[in-house]
Order: C-alpha cells, then sequence, then structure tokens
C-alpha cells in the first residue's frame, strides 16, 4: 500500500527543529491543544491518516507580521525588484491582507506603515499546507520553515516606502 506524502507533518517537524512552537488548528483556524516543541509531540500529533491544521506563533526564531493590503502587496513587489538572495514567506488572507515571516528584528525598526501588526507569541497563525474553509493556504516565495528568513527590516521597510508612495500618488491608503 503506497502511502501519501504527509505535508502537515513534514512542515510541522521542520518548524519544531528550528525552534518553532506548532499547534494543531481546526479547519476554522481555532487552536486545537497546546504548544509543540518536541519533534516526538510533532509526530504523535500530525503523523495520522487525517492529520490537523497547522498553526505556528512569533518566537525567537521568526517573527510573524500583518501586513496591509494595498502596501503589502507593493511592498512585496519593491521588495522583489532588488532581486533578494533571500525571500519571505508571505500568504495572502481572505480579506486581502498579508501574513509574512522575518527574522525577529535586532534593534528598533523606527516607523512601521500604518497597519503593519507583530503577531505577538503565544498568538497561533494558522499556515500552509493547512486547509481552511476557505481553501488551501499556499506560502508565495518560500519553502518555510527549511530557507533562511529575510531581515524583518529589509521586508517591513519596503512596505513603508509603499506605503509613503501610495499616499503621495493617490492621496490616502485604501
Amino acid at each position: 500500500m503506497i502511502r501519501r506524502k504527509n505535508a502537515l507533518l513534514d512542515t510541522a517537524l521542520a518548524c519544531v527543529e528550528r525552534g518553532i512552537p506548532v499547534q494543531a488548528a481546526t479547519i476554522a483556524g481555532a487552536p486545537d491543544g497546546d504548544w509543540i516543541t518536541d519533534a516526538d509531540v510533532a509526530r504523535a500529533a500530525w503523523g495520522v491518516n487525517e492529520p490537523p491544521n497547522l498553526a505556528i506563533t512569533s518566537c525567537p526564531t521568526v517573527a510573524i507580521w500583518r501586513l496591509p493590503r494595498i502596501a503589502g502587496a507593493y511592498g512585496k513587489r519593491l521588495y522583489e525588484q532588488e532581486r533578494p538572495g533571500i525571500w519571505p514567506p508571505t500568504m495572502q488572507l481572505p480579506n486581502g491582507d498579508w501574513i509574512t515571516c522575518t527574522l525577529q528584528p535586532d534593534t528598533d525598526l523606527g516607523p512601521l506603515a500604518t497597519g503593519v501588526e507583530y503577531i505577538e507569541p503565544g498568538t497561533p497563525v494558522v499556515i500552509p499546507p493547512s486547509t481552511t474553509l476557505d481553501g488551501r493556504l499556499r506560502w508565495d516565495g518560500s519553502k518555510f520553515p527549511l530557507h533562511p528568513l529575510p531581515s524583518a527590516e529589509a521586508v517591513l521597510s519596503k512596505v513603508l516606502r509603499a506605503e509613503e508612495e501610495y499616499v503621495e500618488l493617490h492621496g490616502r491608503l485604501g
């Protein structure tokens, strides 16, 4: 009997190995259990025929950010134009906003674009390859968490620049 690849288990294990706590989540995205930091516990939770969705949280090895729809999209394009060696994993939310992951900032980032929100440690964020009520979640630009993460400054400075350019052109952010 051929067994399908369990992408949720692979991702959960990769997160735990990188020091990122994982948590089971329901199809609606609600947390369903405690934070897991042990590979054997992760294997038990996701190594089943019908694995649960997967949530992570900000921690010392990853900062999770919510970016506003317009500034986030344009900021992503500005970042791509620099042809960086490291791409941030980015996922679009049903409302058009974005979730992206970076390294934790080393210093104060200064001003951030309006609507940029740091997702506090302990706050679960459901990540790909989870399936939600809106369909399968997908990352853009990365094989998170296997690839290194870019700095928060490199990504968020482009989102701030995008907001500034948008406001200059259109007078306000929509």
